[in-house]
């Protein structure tokens, strides 16, 4: 997956997630410490949100982190900038220990 494939699927799935709890891209702005406009740019993909940025996305849309990333491999999230990788793998590790998991992706 190629890094503009990415920010669009985690746009993708963050406006998904906001519009299933129903709250407006200014709130969630406000939630996260962002302007409207920069939730509009992370939604459409021409914006990818810092991590901590995205763990309080993920709060304002009452959902975890890791359901706002697309699902990948290592081998996948290799291809990934490497800024991008390391926030990945780490998300996904923490949530795979709190679901009981290995912490594997």
């Amino acid at each position: 997956m190629e890094e503009r494939e990415f920010n669009e699927t985690v746009g993708r799935l963050i406006r998904d997630a906001r519009k299933r709890a129903g709250v407006t891209q200014e709130y969630v702005g406000r939630q996260a410490g962002l302007t409207r406009g920069s939730i509009t740019n992370i939604e459409s993909g021409a914006q990818s949100p810092p991590i901590y940025r995205l763990a309080l996305i993920a709060a304002a849309v009452n959902t975890e982190p890791a359901d706002l990333l697309p699902p990948l491999s290592l081998d996948a999230a290799s291809g990934l900038a490497a800024r991008h990788a390391a926030d990945v793998a780490a998300v996904w590790a923490q949530a795979s220990k709190r679901r009981g998991g290995g912490g594997e992706g």
